[in-house]
């Protein structure tokens, strides 16, 4: 929390009095430092080359920003992105690597009082679920999914794309730890597929053994939004890296520097498939390989 203190007070010191040095400039203020978050600012960098300079905001770099003045924050992961919202701070702001329950809580709870808070998501379209769900499973047409209190809103748009592919969905929600359980029991029961949504509310360290187990154990394949539930246990996972978060933040800086509006929300537009082949031979579930499935549902998205 001290660390992400002296972040943003560097920033706003920088963003509120610092003369503007250079045209296209933007500052990066990350949640942590190292890991996923210093993946996104590798490749944002990568992405931006020459063409804009990319001030990193941290207590080792604070010269940085005293020699430049940003026109756009990318701020990266959900805790720096809450914070910043709710500070003075009134350029522009671009949210990344967060998923959508976590950026519409920020932006319901802290308005932006007349600055502009846009927001590259972790989550995949619902489409792209649904169709990664036809490809791997085609057999599988019933597809349950939980959803916590910040997930709530996904319900509409799962159900849609499901109809669209022909998929049944099944959706219960969890609105306390207690009806976990009993919950996930009786969406199993006329389902034979399980798409797990990031929430939370439903998926975190004390529940996802107890989900894996039970769908397991009802031969209900698990499909999920990270690599790491799929080393855990889920069949596969649909999910966007870091190093892809960082290089579609940085087109989207390219198109601010240029003057287009930026869209409120993006979906990310690369991806990955992972797959748990040792899984799929315990369902008897005939699986294609992740490079497979992963280039056949891009050149699906490809298709006009």
């Amino acid at each position: 929390m001290r660390r992400i203190a002296i972040q943003l007070l560097l920033l706003l010191t920088t963003l509120t009095w610092r003369p503007a040095l250079g045209a296209d400039t933007a500052a990066i203020v990350l949640s942590e430092q190292g890991g996923a978050y210093a993946e996104v600012a590798d490749a944002l960098r990568g992405e931006l080359g020459a063409g804009a300079e990319l001030v990193e905001v941290t207590p080792r770099n604070p010269d940085a920003l005293l020699r430049t003045q940003a026109r756009i924050v990318v701020a990266v992961g959900t805790q720096v992105c809450r914070r910043l919202a709710e500070s003075e701070v009134a350029v522009p702001m671009l949210c990344v690597l967060l998923p959508s329950a976590a950026f519409e809580h920020i932006a319901q709870s802290a308005p932006p009082k007349g600055k502009s808070i846009t927001a590259l998501l972790l989550d995949q379209p619902a489409s792209r679920q649904m169709a990664l769900l036809r490809l791997a499973l085609p057999h599988r047409r019933d597809v349950a999914v939980l959803l916590g209190p910040d997930s709530s809103f996904m319900n509409s748009p799962l159900a849609a794309s499901a109809a669209r592919h022909g998929l049944k969905l099944t959706s219960a929600q969890i609105r306390v730890p207690d009806e976990l359980s009993a919950t996930l029991q009786r969406v199993l029961s006329d389902a034979d597929v399980l798409l797990a949504v990031p929430d939370s509310a439903v998926f975190n360290s004390g529940t996802t053994q107890n989900i894996l187990r039970t769908t397991f154990q009802r031969g209900v394949p698990l499909v999920a939004f990270s690599p790491a539930y799929v080393k855990a246990g889920a069949l596969l996972a649909l999910y966007t890296t870091p190093a892809q978060v960082g290089r579609q933040a940085g087109r989207t800086l390219r198109d601010f520097f240029a003057g287009r509006a930026l869209p409120r929300t993006q979906s990310p537009s690369e991806f990955e498939v992972s797959a748990n082949r040792h899984v799929a031979r315990s369902l008897g579930i005939e699986l294609e390989d992740e490079a497979v499935l992963t280039e056949r549902l891009r050149k699906l998205e490809q298709k006009p």
